[in-house]
């Protein structure tokens, strides 16, 4: 059954055509990425599907007592009430339907026969929509689902008024879940979310038994939480079945098939015309000509339209003006208090030149603070936090509070460094700020343009050191990916703070966790990170150990003697309590399921190249809608393979090496 149908949506603004003969239909169940450029229309269209703004054409029907919730990207709440009462008075729907319920049990124990129908009908359509939510129990305790969304229990008395912008949108969706609806739109609903409340709400909407639209450019977000997407390019929308990763495929395959058949049309175009223009004139021959020329103006006139190029990225760059010394960053017993609250305490630890840190944890825990101190922008409460030698800076606040608002693109740009009008118009064409944009005043830009502006300054001045706080915020799929490509080349040695957990697994190889003021060092991405804590075999330092396979420099040796601890060897939870003949045993038994997942991949990958090879030349018989669906099916058992393959890998490794220690 659909809850939402939608039919020939048009949106005009002034001249400008946003959104053009959009429908479709929503079932239960279903989970619709909504995604495309930033200004595509994306937010336009949810305003319309939610009733806040009139189409020029078109109509939107809800099916027969759906109710709907919009969270959009900055959501109000009460500033007089409290972070408690406001999820409490969201929850009022969800108690008055189950008091309903109640009445009418009471009203089927005491009714006739003959007028049981329609208050069984009633009963039956709360029973069907509890039934089809199925979370009404769980959300039952609101202060389990406001601690998940970064709330503790002293912020439940909080006055809103009081909260921060993201504390206000993590509490409008706290309210917005609460509220016992059928369908939920989320417009951006993890910018203001740490990755635990991401991982969260992820688990939630994949549960959530009613209908999602959401937008949203975390891609990580909508690989594990949609069931199908739509694209919003051009004013039109084309919907695919599956994740991202599957519509990303399916959007090539079209495109790849959509060029084939324009080339082989334009070839045939002019073997025809080629034709007409030698025989024309020829008496003999001059009908076929004719006739040939007929018949490449039919195919042109009903010829495919050259797919579209993919959009303009941004060609973001930077490389280091210099090379930095080995040391670039020291902590040395850093602590940081805020009166009697204290956010971190005795972080010691080396970056070394190169190194790609990708800094992790809540929100609140301290992120932002650390990085402010060692860029000199606060100070700790005791230790020291330094530099080394021949070490630039380039710093990316959040907040972009940097910028001089008062000031256009141009000067801003122009403030950053020494470079003339020409170099200046130049560098902004690569972040997309063309003609009469570099003019626009820096107030009136959009996040998005914000954040690019300063990355346009940060690469202009080539730092070797690049620390960035946030800086997909507000960015699009496309940019992100630009900015991604940008932070694998670099060169210099990089420090990114982020809950984008895509770019923290391409681009970081070290990962710090900053959370219940300890500081955690971990030797890899975020998901390797991430896969050991939950498998418990990460070990909390305040010190990442240095290696010892390079010489240590006199820095590096004090704070190895002083700092580093040797970490002792670890018998795997599986084998602790095993005999020595047990423990062989289990070596056998890892080895052998590394085998088994190692081959389990390859037939997997073996099944894709066949459906890719056919959905780039389809013959006629094969249905290529169905074969894009078992490509995503496919593409998702793969990588769940791939990472049992890594789990299985991981821990033969850790067997083995517990028997080369003895």
């Amino acid at each position: 059954m659909s809850l939402l149908y939608v039919n020939g949506i048009q949106k005009h603004f002034g001249p400008d055509m946003v959104i053009d003969g959009i429908g479709f239909k929503l079932e239960w169940g279903q989970k619709l990425g909504l995604i495309g450029r930033n200004g595509a229309g994306k937010t336009t269209l949810l305003r319309i599907l939610t009733g806040q703004m009139e189409p020029d054409k078109g109509t939107v029907q809800y099916d027969r007592g759906i109710r709907s919730g919009y969270l959009k990207q900055e959501d109000a709440v009460d500033p007089d009430s409290t972070v408690m009462k406001e999820a409490e008075t969201a929850f009022a729907p969800v108690l008055a339907m189950e008091n309903r319920m109640r009445e009418l049990e009471l009203a089927m124990a005491a009714a006739q026969e003959s007028e049981l129908s329609p208050i069984l009908e009633e009963y039956n359509l709360y029973q069907d929509r509890f039934d089809a939510m199925g979370g009404y129990h769980n959300l039952r305790d609101i202060p389990a689902v406001l601690k998940r969304l970064g709330f503790s229990q002293e912020d439940f008395h909080k006055p809103c008024g009081k909260l921060s912008g993201g504390e206000k949108t993590r509490l409008a969706l706290a309210r917005l879940l609460l509220s016992g609806v059928d369908v939920l739109f989320l417009d951006e609903p993890t910018n203001h979310l740490d990755i635990e409340a991401t991982e969260w709400l992820e688990g939630f909407v994949k549960d959530f038994g009613g209908a999602v639209v959401l937008v949203s450019h975390d891609r990580y977000f909508l690989d594990r939480v949609v069931t199908s997407i739509a694209e919003i390019e051009n004013t039109k929308m084309s919907l695919y079945k599956g994740n991202f990763s599957a519509f990303q495929q399916q959007k090539l395959a079209n495109i790849k098939r959509q060029q084939e058949i324009f080339d082989r049309e334009q070839r045939e175009i002019v073997r025809l015309e080629t034709f007409f223009e030698k025989w024309r004139n020829t008496p003999s021959r001059k009908n076929q000509a004719i006739m040939r020329h007929r018949w490449a103006e039919r195919i042109r006139s009903k010829a495919t339209e050259r797919p579209d190029a993919p959009g303009k990225n941004a060609k973001l760059g930077v490389k280091a003006a210099q090379t930095s010394g080995n040391e670039v960053v020291i902590l040395d017993n850093v602590t940081k208090r805020y009166g009697t609250r204290t956010l971190f305490e005795g972080v010691r630890g080396l970056i070394r030149r190169g190194e790609r840190i990708g800094v992790v944890g809540p929100n609140g825990a301290g992120k932002s603070t650390l990085i402010k101190i060692l860029t000199n922008h606060e100070p700790p409460t005791s230790g020291m936090a330094r530099l080394g030698a021949n070490v630039t800076v380039g710093y990316f606040a959040q907040d972009t509070s940097d910028l001089d608002l008062d000031a256009n693109v141009l000067e801003n740009l122009l403030n950053a460094g020494e470079m003339d009008w020409v170099q200046a118009r130049t560098h902004l064409g690569r972040f997309l700020f063309t003609g009469d944009d570099v003019f626009k005043e820096t107030r009136l830009l959009s996040g998005g343009e914000k954040n690019k502006l300063v990355l346009a300054q940060l690469t202009f001045l080539r730092p070797n050191l690049l620390i960035l706080d946030e800086p997909t915020n507000h960015l699009d799929l496309a940019s992100r990916e630009s900015l991604a490509e940008m932070l694998k080349n670099y060169d210099g040695t990089l420090l990114l703070i982020s809950h984008d957990r895509y770019l923290l697994d391409i681009v970081a190889n070290r990962t710090v966790e900053v959370a219940n003021g300890v500081v955690t060092w971990y030797d890899g991405n975020y998901s390797a990170f991430r896969e050991a804590r939950q498998a418990g075999k990460l070990m909390t330092t305040s010190v990442r150990p240095v290696a010892t396979d390079t010489p240590l420099s006199p820095a590096e040796s004090l704070l190895q003697t002083l700092l580093a601890e040797k970490p002792e060897r670890v018998i795997p939870p599986a084998m602790q309590g095993m005999n020595a003949y047990q423990r062989s045993k289990e070596r056998q038994r890892a080895k052998t399921a590394v085998g088994e997942a190692e081959k389990r991949v390859g037939e997997l990958e073996a099944r894709l190249e066949g459906i890719e090879a056919k959905l780039s030349n389809p013959a006629p018989t094969d249905n290529v809608v169905a074969l894009s669906q078992e490509h995503g099916g496919v593409q998702l058992a793969l990588t769940e393979a791939m990472e049992a393959w890594e789990r299985a890998a991981a821990y033969y490794e850790e067997v083995e090496q517990l028997f080369m220690g003895g």
